[in-house]
């Protein structure tokens, strides 16, 4: 009997030593090292991973696998998931269940503390129904995002706002139709004598708003840009016009100048008869004279 309760007292001796064993510093050795963190079933919901604790037991923070389908950081324990990576790949931080490569829930911010500067960006997403993200830069102080520098695009309308200067070395507005149709040939082209008459009466061009307009409702780029390129081709048309009105006058005057060249050739042509006749009258009245 002695011999059969000896082997069990043995084993679990050794089985309360590992489970009380305290080790400061643990090293794991290989080639290819692998710590298995291994169930002793395969049923129920489960966790596998590595719990840090304080002296007096608090529970800091938990790393590992959970339900064997997401790896997890939590804060305490498990539950409180921090950052979460699902099988598909899927990263979530803030959120436990991620449904694109990279879900955040909350502000994301970028840094330039590698160069040693302070100045920073914030993505923001405002718990509202507004549904707009917003992007500013820290103030010059460093005390508070700097909203007045912001840049805000509205997720329903896919409106952009920039409060402040826009620099680009290229901007593409796509925008269709064009003003091409200011050249078909049906085009009712305004007349100048309209026009200026618009402008001493309105103080701006037809069909482009005030000053004022734009002020208050803004203005639309795209829609500008082809009110522009229509009133350049405008311009154009009025110029191809005038280019003709010129040409014509050209002409004529240059026909009128044939004819006074021509005028003046036979003006010459009659003085000098003139001058003809008037030597042979002074040549008849000598010879009459003589006769007498």
């Amino acid at each position: 009997m002695k011999r059969k309760l000896l082997p069990l007292a043995l084993l679990f001796s050794s089985f309360v030593f590992a489970q009380q064993q305290i080790f400061p510093d643990i090293t794991i050795q290989s080639y290819s090292p692998t710590l298995f963190l291994k169930r002793n079933t395969d049923e129920g919901g489960f966790t596998r991973g590595i719990q840090t604790q304080y002296l007096n037991g608090d529970k800091g923070w938990f790393f590992g696998d959970l339900h064997g389908s997401q790896w997890i950081v939590s804060k305490g324990d498990y539950k409180d998931q921090k950052f979460v990576i699902n099988e598909n790949g899927d990263v979530g931080i803030g959120t436990s269940s991620p449904s694109t490569k990279l879900d955040v829930n909350g502000n994301a911010r970028f840094s330039d503390l590698i160069s040693g500067g302070s100045n920073s960006w914030v993505f923001h997403t405002p718990d509202d129904n507004r549904k707009t993200l917003h992007i500013a830069p820290r103030n010059t102080a460093n005390s508070d995002w700097d909203w007045g520098k912001s840049f805000v695009i509205n997720g329903e309308n896919g409106n952009a706002l920039l409060n402040g200067k826009l620099e680009a070395k290229e901007i593409k507005v796509t925008l269709i139709p064009t003003a091409d149709f200011v050249f078909d040939e049906k085009y009712d082209l305004p007349k100048l004598e309209d026009v200026e008459k618009h402008i001493k009466e309105k103080k701006h061009l037809p069909e482009i708003a005030s000053a004022k307009v734009m002020e208050k409702e803004g203005v639309n780029m795209g829609e500008f840009q082809i009110q522009l390129l229509q009133k350049i081709e405008e311009l154009t048309l009025y110029s191809i016009e005038q280019n003709k009105q010129l040409k014509s006058q050209s002409e004529l005057l240059k026909s009128q100048n044939e004819k006074i060249e021509k005028l003046q050739e036979e003006n010459s042509i009659l003085k000098a008869q003139s001058e003809e006749i008037k030597n042979l009258k002074k040549q008849v009245q000598q010879i009459l004279s003589i006769k007498k």
